[in-house]
């Protein structure tokens, strides 16, 4: 990219109108005012896997969930995009596991990636005695991991496999729709690489008692930590669209075909003709992003070619409200969560009328998730089948007898990449190698991790090393 084409106004296509496309097109159109931003997306809707269905005027989301505004660059989104004043909070609520003596609420100070506390898991009865000595020993069998290795070979090694199997299988399995024994570290469990990498011991940090740095006089109120919209995450999605109005232009129900080189420049070939850039910003999943920049980087056909997307699904159901309120589980707690074992059709499930404020006067409404890596499930079953399996199996968990109201499947095939192993230093070559090139971009959930917080934080990156001219991302 040559200065005399920076100054003559910067060509940018973006390639995915997902969140991270989205926050791309946004901040490059802010901060460099004489780009020319285009931003392609292959459906006909913007927003990636953020999604909503109506039931009955009541819009729940069968995507993305929440947004975690613990985040800065999410919460600095949120914030400049005028959305901090309407955010809403979930409500504060345990979830249950199924455990080896039945549903069990979820200890305190046990999270995606462990606990961090010996003493409700004591309590909770939930470890067997040789589970429970195991895990008291982490502060002895702790070691330094300089390199990457899965979130469930550290966790086994710290606090022994009954604790991943119990704990981290369950909840970040499921947040990943992945195998725990196959999922990086470094790539999806970021908060554990200092720990993993000094040896330090989880269980002694936590008994040290941390005092949060005193909040500025001039400091903006906090957000809460998970948070929505009343209408749903799509308030996000709404609220980036009409920022670019203006700014970019937005073309739905247009794939990039390929990306060419072009003299110094680029160029995106689509159906409707080729869009000329100086900046190509590729923001999709695995497949597609291997499609359109491997030919140009055997690096990127590496990092993108050992990356698998599991396909998973949405069922929401809805219950008389009557009904649900007289079943404890729908009345009390927020969700529910199994392990890979133990999971038939359904594998967790989100209590939203217990969980948000979904304000439907006749009904109670929960959403299911079905499918993992290396399942059919959420692609070979009917719409019926999936209903009918997951309708079942929650009212034998939970003893509900009501039958639902309301019921619907949504499906995202081939839609969660599962970041294995060296999945960071895969994509850290690949960037190394477009940097090379001059002027192609790698962002998204397949570079840079699943969820809200690590899409806007790769829009943001990817948007600010371009409104650089060249800067590689990192």
């Amino acid at each position: 990219m040559t200065s005399e084409t920076t100054q003559a106004g910067l060509r940018v296509a973006i390639v995915g109108g997902g969140v991270t496309g989205l926050v791309a097109a946004w901040r490059i159109a802010r901060e460099r005012p004489d780009a020319h931003v285009t931003l392609l997306e292959a459906s006909d809707r913007l927003g990636g896997q953020v999604r909503a269905i109506d039931v009955e005027g009541v819009q729940v989301d069968v995507g993305a969930e929440a947004i975690h505004l613990g985040a800065p660059d999410a919460a600095s989104l949120v914030r400049e995009l005028g959305l901090d004043t309407t955010v809403i909070a979930a409500r504060r609520g345990q979830s249950l596991l199924l455990t080896r003596r039945g549903l069990r609420p979820l200890p305190a100070g046990v999270g995606p990636t462990g606990p961090t506390q010996v003493g409700p898991v004591l309590k909770s009865g939930i470890l067997s005695v040789p589970g429970l000595l195991r895990a008291g020993l982490e502060p002895l069998t702790r070691r330094r991991h300089p390199g990457d290795l899965s979130v469930g070979d550290f966790i086994d090694g710290r606090f022994g496999r009954e604790v991943t199997t119990t704990f981290v299988d369950p909840l970040l399995g499921n947040l990943h729709s992945g195998d725990v024994h196959r999922l990086s570290l470094h790539a999806t469990a970021k908060q554990l690489v200092p720990v993993a990498a000094s040896g330090d011991s989880l269980l002694v940090r936590a008994l040290k008692k941390r005092v949060p740095p005193p909040r500025r006089p001039d400091a903006p109120a906090p957000l809460p930590m998970f948070a929505s919209w009343p209408g749903g995450l799509g308030a996000l999605v709404a609220a980036l669209t009409s920022a670019l109005d203006g700014r970019v232009s937005v073309r739905t129900g247009v794939p990039a075909d390929a990306v060419v080189r072009d003299g110094e420049a680029w160029r995106v070939e689509t159906s409707e003709g080729p869009v000329a850039a100086d900046a190509v910003v590729v923001a999709v999943g695995p497949e597609a992003t291997g499609r359109l920049l491997g030919p140009h980087s055997p690096a990127v056909a590496t990092a993108m070619g050992g990356v698998d997307a599991a396909s998973v699904a949405t069922v929401v159901l809805a219950y008389e409200a009557d009904a649900a309120g007289a079943n404890e589980v729908l009345r009390d707690y927020n969700g529910l969560l199994l392990n890979s074992h133990q999971s038939g059709t359904l594998k967790a499930m989100t209590n939203m009328s217990r969980k948000w404020p979904l304000d439907h006067p006749d009904w109670h409404i929960v959403r299911v998730s079905v499918g993992r890596a290396g399942q059919r499930t959420a692609v070979d079953l009917s719409d019926d089948e999936m209903i009918g399996g997951v309708t079942r199996e929650l009212a034998d968990l939970i003893g509900l007898a009501a039958r639902p109201v309301f019921a619907r499947a949504v499906r995202w095939p081939a839609t969660l990449p599962q970041l294995s192993v060296g999945h960071l230093e895969r994509v850290a070559a690949a960037r190394d190698e477009l940097s090379r090139l001059g002027g192609l971009y790698l962002a998204g959930s397949a570079s840079d991790g699943l969820g809200l917080t690590s899409t806007i934080a790769s829009g943001t990156a990817v948007a600010r090393a371009v409104a650089a001219t060249g800067v590689r991302v990192g």
